[in-house]
């Protein structure tokens, strides 16, 4: 719905679309108070509508776009150093929107070498709404904003990136290979410690086994001579 003067009504009103006057019709509604109205509009509805009032001379100009943003960027985003970072704004116009990108609030082109900053269309082909840096350094974390404009529409999408050093997954994995290293050593010690006593044991049953077998022979041979 489009009104081109709220002050007015009762007046017949001009409406222009794309340079041809638009006609009521079953689809399309114009009403005395200077409203365009179309309930079910389509892509063909889509243009630039001018509108004039009898008593002005300039004419008033409406823009009819398609903007959609399928998807937010996440809240933050976690990349490790040295690894790379791709955001994707999935946006989507007719025609088509402009896409900036900021970094903390600066042009990212400020901020971001050129040899590791890529732009590139996403899957709507929507010009530089896909960001790549590639490596990543860990001055790169802050906030990055996907900025929309599409006439005097604007929208924006952030996420805080975060960087981690290069090294922050490995140290987990060492402190779990310390700690099953460390009880394998305490294990392997306690087991030794309490296999020892039964080997002593043992070897203290044998010998007097051994002894007994001994005296028991000697015993018999003195039977024996007597």
């Amino acid at each position: 719905m489009l009104t081109c003067d709220y002050n007015t009504t009762n007046t017949d009103t001009v409406w222009i679309k794309d340079g041809d006057e638009v006609v009521e019709s079953n689809r399309i509604k114009l009403f005395k108070n200077s409203t365009l109205y179309i309930p079910a509009a389509t892509k063909q509805d889509l243009g630039e509508y001018h509108c004039s009032l009898p008593d002005e001379q300039e004419p008033k100009v409406f823009n009819v776009v398609e903007l959609i943003l399928h998807k937010l960027l996440p809240k933050s985003t976690t990349v490790l150093e040295n690894d790379k970072l791709s955001l994707t704004c999935l946006v989507q116009g007719d025609p088509l929107p402009t896409v900036q990108w900021l970094k903390n609030g600066e042009p990212i082109e400020k901020s971001i070498n050129s040899s590791r900053l890529v732009l590139s269309e996403n899957e709507y082909h929507v010009p530089n709404a896909s960001l790549l840096i590639k490596p990543l350094m860990k001055n790169d974390d802050g906030d990055y904003i996907c900025l929309i404009t599409q006439f005097a529409i604007q929208h924006n999408t952030t996420t805080d990136v975060r960087v981690k050093d290069i090294y922050a997954a490995l140290w987990p994995f060492l402190g779990i290979v310390a700690e099953v290293v460390l009880l394998c050593t305490i294990i392997f010690i306690y087991e030794r410690r309490r296999i020892k006593p039964n080997f002593d044991e043992s070897d203290s049953e044998q010998t007097n086994e051994q002894k007994s077998k001994v005296e028991n022979s000697k015993e018999v041979d003195v039977r024996q001579r007597k």
